[in-house]
């Protein structure tokens, strides 16, 4: 995304700074349940294969042996860490839903103030245009009143057009 670089505002600093602690808090918690799943998962392969060597009536092997211990809780005690599990992973639905909010609505701030800045932008260089063009207009200064009687030093066109125009006579 590409975002105008401008300083950020204590509040905007401060919220990413708390979404980053919450996204690797959640990083940390996703690794440590998808640990726990596969130590889950790992426990009920040996579990099943528990309950099928005793349903052939054969004995368990010598490395699970330790298992054969919970004897007939094992089913209860999986169910009940896969409850665990599960109530583990709701939360941590609820949670990435929290912080997607959280940086869908950063993420519109954002934008709401790049179209200010734009908007802002376009209205002081709209000023400076028209400060321009004001100070570009030339000053409108009286000009004095043309003499009655003008020489033909002062000016030349207008004594010769005041001796060719015929006189107005009173009367």
């Amino acid at each position: 995304m590409n975002t105008p670089t401008r300083p950020a505002t204590p509040d905007t600093a401060q919220e990413a700074a708390h979404l980053k602690k919450l996204r690797d808090q959640i990083s940390t918690d996703i690794e440590a349940m998808q640990q726990k799943e596969a130590s889950l998962k790992e426990y009920e392969q040996r579990l099943r294969l528990l309950m099928e060597h005793n349903q052939q009536g054969q004995p368990a092997a010598q490395a699970n042996q330790h298992y054969v211990t919970a004897g007939p809780n094992s089913q209860a005690a999986l169910d009940e860490e896969w409850e665990k599990y599960d109530r583990a992973h709701a939360l941590l639905e609820a949670a990435r839903r929290g912080l997607t909010d959280d940086r869908l609505a950063l993420k519109e701030r954002e934008e709401k103030l790049a179209r200010r800045e734009v908007d802002v932008a376009r209205r002081e260089a709209w000023i400076k245009a028209r400060e321009q063009e004001l100070a570009a207009v030339p000053v409108v200064v009286k000009a004095p009143a043309p003499d009655s009687n003008p020489s033909f030093v002062t000016s030349p066109l207008r004594a010769t057009r005041k001796l060719f125009q015929p006189k107005k006579t009173n009367g």
